[in-house]
């Protein structure tokens, strides 16, 4: 009796941003669902066991059990493993197998092909040019002598495989002897077969080229089926043509062009105009409250501190203008930039708040993120216990501080650094990413800035005096220079939590940190305070 066993935990980031809603194997082209495709083929053949490894979005297959009476396995190691990890948590099926991937297009049914000698063979297909598949050298007898990662004008490994029980007793022996040895769980079963070639003997089958699809982009897929855009289901394809009066066809030049610290992004172009689409995502999504963000974009937009954006809806999504040639402001270089930054800030002040703009209290939020982050990193609020105490009584002292000064809270970015100051060809500024935007003192706009970066006296004075437009009295200096271990511990309990999920926790987790220490004693002390 013969089974398969079909490979879909992976995320295919190629795809994206359709991957962002649905795994590549649910995709429909030409009017069938990829892996719906490949099940009814197997079926066809006669194989009627099928097991499905599924990770990604693993709660979107559910149905195919009813549907086919297949059975779903489920890696949760699929973000960082490779697919041999998945025929590992399926070794037990391993038999007289078809090992298969969920986003292939077979035009011809490959699970009927004549075996009658039940030899383990690889399908294969001679590939023009470079690719990136395994290309292979094979014997006179066909039987795979070498695989390598990539190649050009030979032979490469695409479709499907079969083992047979033969095969699979040995490839399942090596597999759990070695799984726990250094990289091999984040292989791909191809290159684990090529580190046992000599004692798995692995036979190519050849096919056309056209007969084995394996999609590698967007647009090879388009090419194949001109009318997937019509077809793929996408709300961001639905939220792209209702924004700009526009067709799914109308959409072209699809690329990603950032995977950000909370969401991910793409680029496209409608009738030779280029836009960016927002795709909320990312494990600091639930940290941001979207009501506010949309408030602070719109008024943004009005005031002209960020013209790109064209619509935002409280899902989290956006469509914006492509900043062509965008790039971080440089403050250092530029007196001019930096004048324009802090006038942007003075105009974001001045606008009123409402009650869809929610308080930013950089200490309370910043202690919510460090007990999450306790929860994998150990009781943070202990290790740190000496910072949170200085922090409290420093705070407090700011907020009386403030009310003498006549400072009340006012609508605040509260992310202000250089990657969210770009300027374009035209020299124009633009103050992006507005999604810690919220209540908080205006000072917090510059604290974010010196707070993150190791910058010396000198050039915090630059930036104070650039904020104020004067020099500072002695209290204002005071208080100022107060919010940068403030900003400090947030950012830095941020860094806390993003590594915590095991996300990257930014270039600015240690300068925060150094900032912090560096000066909440100074400012404890310029408010008379010493606390041990």
């Amino acid at each position: 009796m013969k089974n398969a066993i079909i490979l879909a935990a992976g995320k295919s980031n190629r795809f994206a941003p359709f991957t962002y809603e649905k795994p590549k194997g649910l995709f429909r082209v030409k009017g069938e669902v990829l892996i719906e495709r490949q099940i009814e083929q197997l079926k066809a053949a006669n194989i009627d066991k099928i097991y499905i490894v599924v990770g990604y979005m693993k709660e979107k297959f559910f149905y195919l059990e009813q549907k086919y009476g297949v059975e779903l396995i489920v890696n949760n190691q699929f973000g960082t493993k490779g697919n041999l990890y998945s025929l590992f948590v399926a070794r037990e099926h391993l038999h007289n197998t078809f090992i298969c991937c969920a986003d292939h297009y077979f035009a011809e049914n490959p699970f009927e092909l004549d075996n009658s000698d039940n030899v383990s063979y690889r399908t294969c297909a001679y590939e023009s040019g470079k690719f990136r598949e395994f290309a292979v050298a094979v014997s006179d007898a066909n039987v795979i002598t070498d695989v390598q990662v990539g190649g050009s004008d030979s032979m490469a490994m695409v479709g499907c495989a079969y083992f047979n029980k033969g095969f699979s007793d040995r490839f399942r022996t090596f597999l759990e002897r070695e799984i726990n040895d250094f990289g091999v769980a984040s292989m791909f079963w191809e290159e684990f077969f090529a580190r046992h070639i000599k004692d798995l003997t692995l036979f190519a089958k050849e096919y056309t080229s056209d007969s084995i699809l394996e999609f590698d982009s967007i647009d090879d897929l388009r090419e194949f089926d001109s009318e997937f855009l019509l077809n793929v289901d996408s709300e961001i394809i639905t939220n792209i043509c209702d924004t700009l009066k526009c067709k799914p066809n109308d959409i072209g030049d699809i690329a990603v062009i950032n995977a950000g610290l909370t969401n991910v992004s793409f680029a496209f172009s409608v009738d030779k105009t280029k836009y960016v689409y927002r795709h909320p995502g990312g494990t600091a999504g639930n940290l941001i409250d979207r009501r506010t963000e949309r408030y602070a974009q719109i008024k943004a937009k009005e005031i002209g501190v960020d013209k790109s954006v064209i619509r935002m809806e409280l899902t989290g999504w956006k469509v914006s203008y492509f900043v062509q040639n965008a790039q971080n402001c440089d403050f250092e270089a530029s007196d001019s930039q930096l004048t324009v930054a802090m006038d942007y800030l003075h105009r974001l002040h001045k606008i009123p708040a409402n009650d869809d703009v929610k308080l930013f209290d950089n200490v309370a939020e910043g202690k919510k993120l460090m007990d999450i982050a306790s929860a994998t990193k150990g009781n943070l609020s202990r290790e740190f216990s000496n910072i949170i105490r200085k922090i409290d009584v420093l705070y407090a002292m700011v907020k009386q501080d403030a009310e003498r000064l006549g400072y009340g809270l006012v609508l605040c970015h509260n992310d202000t650094y250089a990657p969210n100051f770009l300027t374009d060809d035209k020299e124009n500024i633009y103050l992006i990413d507005w999604e810690y935007a919220g209540l908080n003192y205006a000072a917090n706009d510059i604290g974010c800035i010196l707070c993150r970066y190791d910058w010396s006296d000198q050039q915090i004075e630059r930036y104070l005096k650039a904020f104020v437009g004067r020099e500072l009295t002695d209290n204002e200096h005071r208080y100022y220079m107060a919010f940068i271990p403030i900003s400090a511990f947030y950012w830095f309990c941020w860094g806390l939590y993003k590594g915590s999920v095991g996300d990257d926790d930014s270039f600015f987790f240690l300068p925060a940190y150094r900032n912090l220490v560096r000066f909440i004693d100074k400012a404890l002390e310029s408010y008379g305070k010493q606390v041990v």
